[in-house]
């Protein structure tokens, strides 16, 4: 397979603390990698690292086989980084439309190109019944879902998923992991950071763990879930995973 983006050696640290300790791994085309650990394990600083809010202290990180050094956050959006948030940013004062409409202006040269491009998102992500819809009507699934259609209009290679689920209830994470599954489907690679293990293992085909900024392990899920490290860091000494 082939790696869309490969970490090497990175490390960052905030004052004295170790918060990405020499951490190397592969995110493969097309697959839905998921990102777990504990609290602190360094995850939200691995996405911060690869979309460049954060500038490494040493490492490599390449994406597509380009070097990520000094490009900006826009930038790196403009190569196909994207990422939401764990907190939703809804442009409170817009529309569902327009609030989409906006970020494809910036992707697109002509209007009726943008117009398009946010025709396809709204259909792909079900808003197109509510399009007219204040953004600051919407409920916290909604916000969510909302945050990935706008990052799709940049027409993202990656996407990196931050904790898209916190919050919802069982019935809306279903819906949630139904419309990551259709956004997979498009082509875009997805890194999927997530507490929810039965999420984790129902979605990802792969997933990486951290510990204290270092790689605890990585593989299939249900693999890395029954390995006694793991289980020590991250899920428990009293986790058991029990099958739907």
């Amino acid at each position: 397979m082939k790696a869309i983006m490969q970490l090497r050696e990175v490390d960052k640290s905030f004052g004295g603390v170790h918060a990405i300790d020499h951490l190397s791994f592969d995110i493969y085309e097309g697959e839905i990698l998921g990102l777990i650990g504990p609290n602190g394990a360094g995850k939200s600083t691995c996405v911060n690292l690869i979309a460049g809010v954060y500038a490494l202290d040493s490492g490599v990180i390449l994406f597509n086989g380009e070097r990520l050094s000094r490009q900006s956050i826009p930038d790196r959006a403009f190569m196909g980084i994207g990422r939401t948030f764990q907190s939703p940013k809804p442009f409170e004062g817009l529309s569902v439309r327009d609030s989409v409409f906006t970020a494809a202006l910036l992707y697109n040269k002509r209007r009726r190109d943008a117009e398009k491009a946010t025709d396809d998102i709204l259909e792909l992500t079900d808003f197109a019944a509510i399009r007219d819809l204040p953004c600051a009507k919407l409920p916290i699934e909604k916000r969510k879902w909302l945050d990935m259609a706008r990052v799709l209009a940049i027409r993202p290679k990656l996407l990196m998923l931050d904790e898209c689920l916190a919050g919802l209830t069982p019935t809306e994470m279903d819906e949630s992991l139904a419309l990551v599954k259709r956004i997979s489907g498009t082509g875009v690679t997805i890194l999927f950071i997530e507490h929810v293990m039965s999420a984790v293992t129902k979605l990802c085909t792969r997933v990486v763990v951290l510990n204290e900024g270092t790689l605890l392990s990585q593989g299939a899920p249900l693999t890395v879930m029954r390995e006694k490290a793991v289980i020590k860091a991250y899920l428990g000494e009293d986790y058991e995973y029990v099958e739907d």
